[in-house]
């Protein structure tokens, strides 16, 4: 069985793309930063973390795009896959990553980064200070 379940705050906003098919289909990549608590706290009295790489297809990526951003706190659970490439230098890379199949939400609203919160403005109580008419 291959099955893993992953807790953590995304490392950075998601990386989203297309593929270059007939029909194209929505591919996310993002990095969870997971504590490990069965490792002792830092200095900083923090845990320390693991950084593991993900990514999601179709309709979930899209989602992805337009709810996760940097910070946000999310449990994933998916499936790992391994692969292995050539890179320029003509050396072999293996790659170990979780395949998304589901995503939650976590932690209380405020907490959590929204990637749409810097595209509203305030309200003022005066008409005269709105754009518009």
């Amino acid at each position: 069985m291959n099955k893993v379940i992953l807790k953590g705050r995304l490392t950075r906003d998601p990386d989203v793309k297309f593929t270059n098919s007939s029909e194209p289909v929505c591919v996310s990549r993002f990095t969870i930063a997971c504590e490990d608590r069965e490792r002792s706290k830092g200095e900083d009295g923090n845990y320390p973390a693991n950084f593991i790489p993900c990514f999601c297809m179709g309709k979930l990526a899209e989602i992805a795009q337009a709810n996760l951003c940097k910070g946000k706190e999310i449990l994933v659970c998916g499936k790992m896959q391994s692969g292995s490439y050539t890179n320029k230098e003509g050396k072999k890379v293996y790659t170990l990553e979780c395949f998304v199949k589901e995503i939650e939400f976590c932690g209380r609203k405020e907490d959590n980064p929204m990637p749409y919160d810097d595209f509203f403005m305030d309200i003022p109580d005066d008409p005269e200070g709105l754009p518009f008419k």
